[in-house]
């Protein structure tokens, strides 16, 4: 990609709004296909608000499509951990639902790998050009989009953006926004959306384990909300501890010690305790749908479309197949020449997303909702459910498949 206070200023093909991780993606992968692209970024030059200092599980679908997409190099497999084992559990409850690499044809489930380690892979891609297409990325970073119309006559849109201080516009034939929950392009057309507020909120670090993980991934509800602890690559783990809004103050007020401490007693000491805690940082956490995912010359797709709970670990996942399913829209058919923003295209590409959105979405809603009931007895209800389900194959196979990303 290319960093510049200057750009082209001809007709692109398609402009990205949001150039973190699933726009970065898309961007790369759009211009495999050939397409001339103009990524436009808010964050300053060489940051962005999805590259921080969290980690992503992976799929093993989503790896093996980042490796399709030639993302994944020496640099990239070395920055992740596999992901050997998935085990379910209730904190101080009998009871376990586990998935391991058997349910998976003898592969890993999936990769733990840093954000800022996808950005890295991103930007060595794009500095390799690698590709046989002719497609071309531009990047225009901070350039803040503040509203779009589409041309008189309608063969494309008109972006309007500051960039460097300063007013421009761009045209292009179809316009994506990839800018996250609080998308500013779905907010611009006044979108509706379905927001539930869970009253939770994620504490996020990582930490050395007392004792090695050998790739085990734990779902541990609480009655707060659950608590993932990851396999990360050094032998490191990374903690997201879901936990109700009024009692985030007190425990990011906690000295690491005391918060380590606190975390081990809810883990029931499975690895041993936990040290070298890195900070913490606390993500409030909603449901955001969107029930249009397509307007005239524009797609809305990621978490601009869709704002999980991290529960499962699906976002990014889910982010990555809109990804994959609108590049595939977008490809020729047999050739013939496309127009990107073909509405036709466009209404199959969200049409196509329907069941993915309801049956990951739904899934992992009412996960958060059974098992953050804090009723008389439901701590063991939720260990014989967890029990139950390691042996019943229906519901296990849709956990594997879930795990999965398929």
């Amino acid at each position: 990609m290319t960093h510049q206070t200057r750009f082209d200023s001809s007709k692109q093909d398609i402009i990205i709004v949001g150039g973190g991780m699933v726009g970065g993606v898309l961007a790369h992968t759009l211009k495999l296909d050939g397409w001339r692209v103009t990524v436009l970024e808010g964050a300053p030059e060489g940051a962005s608000s999805s590259f921080d200092a969290r980690l992503t599980a992976l799929s093993d679908a989503s790896w093996r499509y980042f490796d399709a997409l030639g993302l994944i190099d020496e640099a990239t497999a070395r920055a992740a951990q596999a992901i050997e084992e998935v085990r379910v559990v209730d904190s101080g409850h009998f009871g376990m639902t586990r998935i391991t690499k058997a349910n998976n044809q003898g592969v890993a489930l999936g990769q733990v790998i840093g954000n800022r380690a996808i950005a890295a892979a991103i930007e060595r891609a794009e500095k390799e050009d690698c590709i046989t297409g002719n497609g071309t990325v531009q990047r225009l970073q901070p350039a803040r989009y503040t509203h779009h119309n589409v041309t008189n006559d309608g063969t494309g849109v008109e972006v309007q953006f500051e960039y460097h201080g300063e007013a421009h516009t761009l045209e292009a034939r179809l316009l994506i926004a990839a800018d996250g929950a609080y998308s500013s392009v779905r907010a611009a057309i006044q979108k509706p959306v379905e927001k539930s507020e869970y009253g939770q909120t994620a504490i996020v670090c990582t930490a050395k384990p007392a004792r090695a993980h050998h790739g085990t991934a734990f779902e541990c509800f609480t009655r707060g909300g659950p608590l993932a602890v990851l396999p990360a690559p050094a032998g490191r783990v990374s903690l997201v501890w879901v936990n109700r809004d009024e009692d985030v103050s007190e425990l990011m007020a906690l000295e690491p010690e005391a918060y380590a401490k606190r975390l081990d007693e809810l883990f029931r000491h499975r690895l041993g305790g936990f040290t070298e805690l890195t900070p913490r940082q606390a993500y409030p956490l909603n449901l955001i749908t969107l029930q249009e995912l397509v307007d005239e010359r524009l797609v809305i797709l990621g978490n601009a479309a869709h704002a999980l709970h991290p529960v499962a670990g699906q976002g990014f996942n889910l982010c990555l197949r809109d990804v994959r399913d609108l590049t595939a829209a977008l490809r020729a058919d047999r050739g013939e020449p496309v127009d990107p923003g073909d509405p036709v295209r466009l209404k199959r590409y969200a049409q196509e997303r329907v069941d993915d959105y309801r049956r990951t979405i739904g899934l992992t809603d009412r996960l958060v909702r059974g098992f953050s009931l804090d009723l008389p007895g439901a701590g063991i209800v939720r260990g014989a459910l967890l029990s139950l389900s390691d042996g019943i194959f229906p519901f296990k196979n849709r956990l594997v498949r879930l795990t999965r990303g398929i």
